[in-house]
């Protein structure tokens, strides 16, 4: 007997499968979420963040270009506090982007982008950033910033409202079949070990990249091909809108403003597994130099990390590959291709297109399940209460607060100045079980995010762990370090100049003034804070009790 039953088993923690939860729930489909890592850790959290117009598509994707189109234009309407409305550029900086520009403003117009030509002394006056290698511009407004982050947890925390289930860090590791049908699934809880099983009427495979890996669980095919992509994250914007080459897509083509920092993309390399993902100095070099030709100040500001991501492309036995291969989506009927019935998998799309991949592939199961009701998550606000505080993104409007005797504002303190972040922003992760690491309230609150990459607000993070959950010194301590090198994996490889500098405060201020490593080498048995677990809370005695 299974420990547990639910109506339906979503596998993935991404933009989409927290989109099909959210979907399932206000169907009234009892759900349960799984996710080996935390929410947005794969390969959602590891984009560039672009709200796509459509224009890098238009031209040799239309299909995928019309998705980008009209699924911007719905999150802007429901996920509102998720999206900068940056709007965006197009330049040509040569010869061979002047020879595209004809084909880019008819595949716009396909499309149904707006895509208007502007004097590049006008863009100029709007952008001062631009570039003088610079000869042509396009003004897209449909281009923006999508915050991934709080894109997923919004649709995680409006599934939650309505029933929902979520366990991050539990690894589905087998099913359970009754003939030919999926009954339920075997997890395993990735800090603890404890396996459990969840009895459920239909499974859904929205593990992107990892897709092929869980259907072989059932030893059906899914033909995923993981293409690595690299981006460099700059300490300040940059740019006020996105900045896009205006070429057949190619590496380091786009300048992504992300709140307080700028993202350059990216590069597309095959890789043979989605977790194996180098990121060498010629990639990151290569992505500066090609940002540099379209804006100015990309060269001189500081690099301050490098990160991977890995885009889950979908196999249709093509002979294209990487940047060929069609960034459209499929929906995969296990029952009708494979005779497993009870199983579905959603492959391939981008974060852009998330909500429409989710309600594609939740059609399908609810039709199968006998529910009718129709989808509404393109009508229906992330933020569907109005008692609700708006807990997705902080405003610097709110760091002023009155004073307890007169209407004047008074300044709070903050756990994270580089990205303003509260101590209330923090303080209800601290409170929710599906949060077991540091690396997971970074993910939600951006504390840690920002030019400095954690150097001061680790340790207020830390004694938070001490303060909200009762944590001793030793495990706080370990789950800080654990903070900081995950920091480091991407700080590493931009160590020169500025950064190198940076650098150097940030390990004098935690092994000098709080003598890190010293305290490190007292005497804590690794199961304290899930050695190698990302910086887990879970004292041994807990875990033993789960």
């Amino acid at each position: 007997m299974p420990d547990t039953t639910t109506g339906v088993v979503v596998i993935g923690g991404g933009s989409t499968g927290a989109g099909v939860l959210r979907d399932l729930s206000m169907r009234g489909i009892d759900a349960v979420l799984v996710e080996k890592g935390d929410l947005a850790s794969g390969t959602t959290g590891r984009s560039h963040g672009l709200l796509h117009s459509g224009g890098r598509y238009c031209v040799n994707d239309l299909a995928a270009a019309i998705e980008c189109v009209e699924e911007g234009r719905i999150l802007r309407r429901i996920a509102k506090t998720t999206v900068e409305d940056t709007g965006g550029y197009f330049v040509s900086v040569s010869e061979e982007d002047l020879a595209w520009e004809p084909r880019f403003v008819e595949g716009c117009a396909k499309a149904g982008i707006t895509c208007e030509r502007i004097p590049v002394e006008e863009a100029r006056r709007r952008e001062p950033a631009l570039s003088r290698h610079v000869r042509t511009v396009f003004w897209i407004p449909e281009d923006g910033h999508l915050d991934p982050f709080y894109l997923v947890v919004g649709n995680v925390e409006s599934a939650r409202r309505r029933g929902a289930q979520v366990r991050t860090y539990t690894e589905v590791t087998g099913f359970l079949k009754n003939d030919n049908r999926v009954s339920g699934v075997v997890t395993r809880d990735i800090f603890t070990g404890e396996e459990t099983t969840i009895g459920c009427q239909a499974v859904i495979n929205a593990t992107g990249a990892w897709a092929g890996f869980v259907a072989r669980l059932l030893d059906v095919e899914v033909k995923v091909v993981p293409v690595k992509g690299v981006m460099v994250v700059l300490s300040h914007r940059v740019a006020h809108a996105t900045i896009n080459r205006c070429h057949k897509p190619g590496d380091g083509d786009i300048i992504v403003p992300a709140l307080s920092v700028a993202i350059l993309g990216t590069t597309s390399a095959k890789v043979p597994h989605p977790e194996v993902l180098p990121i060498e100095w010629d990639e990151v070099h290569h992505m500066i130099e090609e940002g540099a030709l379209m804006a100015d100040g990309v060269s001189t500001a500081r690099a301050m990390r490098a990160y991977a991501g890995v885009r889950p492309l979908y196999d249709l036995g093509a002979e294209a590959e990487g940047r060929e291969m069609s960034r459209n989506f499929a929906v995969i009927d296990h029952e009708a291709r494979d005779g497993i019935a009870g199983f579905a998998s959603i492959v391939g799309g981008k974060v852009t297109t998330y909500r429409l991949m989710a309600e594609r592939v939740t059609d399908l199961v609810a039709r199968r399940l006998g529910v009718r009701t129709p989808c509404t998550t393109a009508e229906v606000a992330l933020n569907d209460r109005e008692d609700e505080m708006d807990q997705l993104r902080h405003r610097p409007a709110q760091l002023g607060v009155p004073k307890p005797h007169g209407d004047e504002l008074g300044l709070q303190a903050l756990i994270c100045e580089c990205e303003l972040v509260r101590p209330q922003d923090v303080a209800p992760w601290f409170k929710d079980p599906a949060v077991r690491t540091l690396e997971d309230i970074r993910r939600r609150t951006r504390s840690g995010m920002g030019p400095c990459q954690s150097a001061i607000c680790s340790y207020r993070l830390a004694g938070r762990l001490v303060t909200e959950r009762g944590l001793d010194g030793p495990t706080a301590t370990r789950a800080m370090a654990d903070f900081l090198e995950t920091r480091w994996r991407g700080v590493r490889h931009v160590f020169w100049g500025s950064q190198l500098r940076q650098a150097q405060v940030t390990t004098g201020v935690h092994l000098e003034l709080f003598n890190l490593d010293r305290q490190l080498m007292h005497d804590l048995p690794p199961s304290l804070a899930g050695e190698g677990r990302g910086g887990g809370f879970e004292t041994a005695e807990v875990a033993s009790q789960r």
